[in-house]
């Protein structure tokens, strides 16, 4: 098959202000040794130099389509790019990330030569601010944006296309619905076919955000990981056997755990960093906007400080401001953390159960005698001011 045989493969890149690194993503496309593709840039109104950085790509398969305001999340223009492709293939490119150059033709061929294949993913390399390549191949490690490759027809099962409900993980809440609802039709390419880079400006490398840096609404919780309403309960059940009299929920986001509180009689507050936190909290006057290392309570003040899910998503030279804070302002903990696979992920701190309950105790919050559960895959314990 020469360069430009074979079917059309539509790739959708949504854009927002990164007219330093989008260039490095385009490039990465022209690189592709298999050559039948068109590129729909979608620039999501940026307000710097993104269109004459696309515009400076004198390439026939390249269209930039820029929208007449910006939309918020990268879920809705990828939504438009769907809606413009030709292609009987679609993928998808971040603006600050790159493939290898046999990406799509590894992946192509993957889908096409296993019958009722209806996508193919390959692995990844983290490049870390320090430099770094953290190498991630396995079949387990998700699906990030830029790793896969789907027909026209998989869409057929997700009419939703991005929806963007989970507004952490947009990228693995899509991924996810194609592999759930074509069980057994997506394939697995063992070779790394893309790279993603972590830097100051983007959502792994700053703050508490889990999102991505032009997402007006964000949550410092994975909001899928905490919707079931059973384990709300058990959430709920741990906090009121702790006897509280008032309770800190830090990373509160909508602020589900606040209303359940005051009926049982309990002052609850609770505090996130989201800008529009006052759009998506629930409970009225109940949450303030605030970050986990600058609490807005005097020393000693809250019985019992509430961190689930929330911890882990801090940056390690972070950590050590958090947990004074934490030590300063509260008397009692309850900690639900992911201290799964520690070693999966170089972007956020990941560490293994006995890491965290040392931190703690080095900061002065010492872990309680209870045993250390298991929930929603987090673990859950409790600690004191010592």
């Amino acid at each position: 098959m020469s360069r430009q045989e074979g079917p059309l493969v539509s790739i959708i890149l949504p854009t927002y202000n990164r007219a330093g690194q989008i260039g490095r993503a385009i490039r990465s496309v022209l690189a592709q040794t298999y050559g039948n593709w068109e590129l729909l840039v979608i620039d999501d109104a940026s307000t710097d130099g993104t269109a004459s950085v696309i515009d400076s790509f004198a390439d026939p398969r390249i269209f930039r389509i820029t929208l007449p305001y910006n939309c918020g999340s990268p879920s809705r223009p990828r939504n438009i790019g769907l809606q413009l492709a030709r292609g009987e293939y679609m993928a998808y490119i971040d603006d600050d990330n790159a493939w290898r150059p046999h990406h799509l033709e590894r992946l192509l061929e993957a889908v096409r030569s296993q019958p009722g294949a209806v996508a193919a993913y390959g692995g990844k390399a983290h490049h870390l601010p320090d430099g770094s390549i953290e190498e991630i191949c396995c079949p387990e490690q998700g699906i990030d944006t830029q790793d896969g490759l789907h027909s026209r027809t998989a869409l057929a099962a997700v009419p939703e296309g991005w929806a963007g409900s989970d507004f952490a993980h947009e990228d693995a809440e899509f991924w996810g619905k194609i592999v759930a609802r074509h069980q057994g039709r997506v394939v697995w390419v063992p070779e790394i076919l893309s790279d993603y880079y972590i830097h100051e400006e983007q959502r792994y490398y700053t703050g508490y955000q889990n999102t991505r840096m032009y997402d007006r609404t964000y949550y410092a919780r994975n909001p899928s990981r905490l919707a079931q309403p059973s384990t709300r309960r058990a959430f709920l059940e741990m906090i009121l056997a702790c006897r509280p009299q008032c309770v800190l929920d830090v990373g509160c986001g909508e602020g589900w755990l606040l209303e359940p509180l005051r009926a049982h009689g309990i002052a609850a507050w609770g505090i996130d960093p989201s800008a529009d936190l006052s759009a998506v909290a629930r409970v009225r006057g109940r949450c303030v906007r605030a970050r986990a290392d600058a609490l807005p309570c005097p020393d000693g003040s809250i019985d019992l400080v509430v961190c689930i899910d929330v911890l882990q998503h801090i940056p390690e030279p972070r950590l050590d401001r958090t947990f004074r804070e934490l030590a300063r302002a509260g008397r009692r903990f309850l900690l639900a953390i992911d201290t799964a696979n520690p070693a999966a992920e170089g972007h956020r701190t990941l560490r293994s159960l006995d890491w965290w309950l040392a931190r703690c105790a080095e900061h002065g919050l010492m872990p309680g005698p209870g045993p250390v559960l298991s929930l929603a895959g987090l673990s859950v314990f409790s600690a004191e001011a010592s």
